[in-house]
């Protein structure tokens, strides 16, 4: 079957389209697609609503962002709010502000400032967190998890949830793991590092165990 044709759309103001196949998209200001959205490049600035899914090469964001299917890009960029009702999948993440999902989020890199909620799995080759906010997850698995508090206050305005910078996880799982202000039930890793503010039920490793004065470890097991 013939790949269908691509179209540029280009919206300003407070717009309406229905879903379809576009090359490149670039809105400005409130823009709501209604169905399912696949293009190669998203440029966005203001607010995005889309009720379907979103398949897209390449995705910059800055504003907000909700999409109520599922997420499908090969690079997600930028800064604000994105919001994903069934789950996300993607190459590369970086970005500064919030992001969250009902469902997995899945990356070969996710790196950024800020807050996010996942209420499944946050799996990536490699996870590179500063916190600024809350940070939730069921559980997060990859190669590389390192989670840091944010040191700069200029992420404030672009973070909505209040409460402490502190991440709260079932389950994290990976070959090097380095954690500050974390609370888990379960820590496993090859090489483990437990900074400062951590709370942590138990801890498995394989090679290396670093822990912080200030953190707590109810359990402690090599394997």
């Amino acid at each position: 079957m013939a790949e269908q044709t691509r179209r540029d759309i280009r919206m300003v103001g407070e717009t309406n389209s229905a879903g379809g196949y576009f090359r490149n998209v670039k809105l400005t200001g409130e823009s709501t697609f209604s169905g399912d959205v696949d293009c190669v490049k998203l440029t966005q600035i203001g607010e995005l609503e889309i009720t379907g899914g979103l398949t897209v090469g390449e995705m910059k964001l800055t504003g907000e962002c909700e999409v109520l299917g599922r997420l499908k890009a090969g690079a997600i960029g930028g800064r604000g709010e994105l919001k994903v009702k069934a789950g996300l999948r993607a190459e590369r993440v970086k970005f500064t502000g919030n992001v969250a999902s009902d469902g997995d989020c899945e990356a070969g890199i996710f790196k950024m400032d800020g807050a996010f909620g996942i209420r499944g799995l946050l799996g990536a080759d490699t996870v590179d967190v500063r916190m600024f906010g809350p940070c939730t997850a069921k559980e997060i698995g990859g190669s590389k998890i390192m989670v840091r508090r944010s040191r700069t206050r200029k992420l404030l305005s672009l973070v909505h949830a209040g409460g402490n910078s502190v991440l709260n996880a079932e389950q994290i799982e990976g070959d090097a793991v380095v954690l500050e202000y974390t609370e888990a039930a379960v820590v496993r890793g090859n090489r483990v590092e437990i900074g400062p503010g951590c709370k942590i039920g138990k801890v498995e490793y394989r090679s290396e165990l670093d822990i912080h004065k200030s953190a707590t470890v109810a359990e402690v097991v090599q394997i």
